[in-house]
């Protein structure tokens, strides 16, 4: 009996050292979640875990709006955060028309958005409208260097 301890010693201390234990959270890094009532009115709550925020501001939503049966919150009204910075994607597209005018879009959360915006201020501006074109090779996630390292990225993306 005595053996199977000592023997079992070793195998224990590596195992809490390697997944069993709590990983370790930057304080500037976190999940901001803000959920909203029929009224509007918002409840934002930031943690270092996305569900955690978003709970933290459904309750705190049901405990003081006046209608906490009209609270609503998503997974994309969370937003996150490394090192103080936001990782939401900002995406910005350009179209071009036959004169090779370049029409650029304002910064969308999703590119398609972005796509059809410069598309759209092409069509609106250009003295040749019919010719807007947008190819997809045109559009750059701004933020992109927010996501691809850090403790956003991976399964919860």
């Amino acid at each position: 009996m005595r053996n199977c301890f000592f023997y079992s010693l070793p195998l224990l201390i590596c195992l809490a050292n390697t997944g069993l234990s709590a990983p370790v959270i930057s304080k500037s890094s976190y999940w901001k979640c803000v959920t909203h009532d029929k009224a509007n009115k918002q409840w934002v709550a930031n943690s270092p875990y996305k569900r955690v925020a978003m709970n933290m501001a459904f309750a705190a939503c049901k405990k003081e709006s006046e209608a906490p049966a009209s609270c609503k919150t998503s997974d994309s009204s969370c937003e996150g955060f490394i090192n103080g910075v936001s990782t939401r994607p900002l995406w910005r597209c350009t179209a071009i028309d036959l004169a090779a005018q370049p029409w650029e879009s304002n910064l969308y959360p999703y590119r398609d958005d972005a796509a059809l915006a410069a598309q759209a201020f092409c069509k609106e501006d250009s003295t040749l409208p019919e010719t807007c074109y947008v190819n997809m090779v045109t559009c750059i996630n701004k933020n992109e260097g927010a996501q691809s390292r850090g403790l956003f990225s991976g399964v919860n993306w």
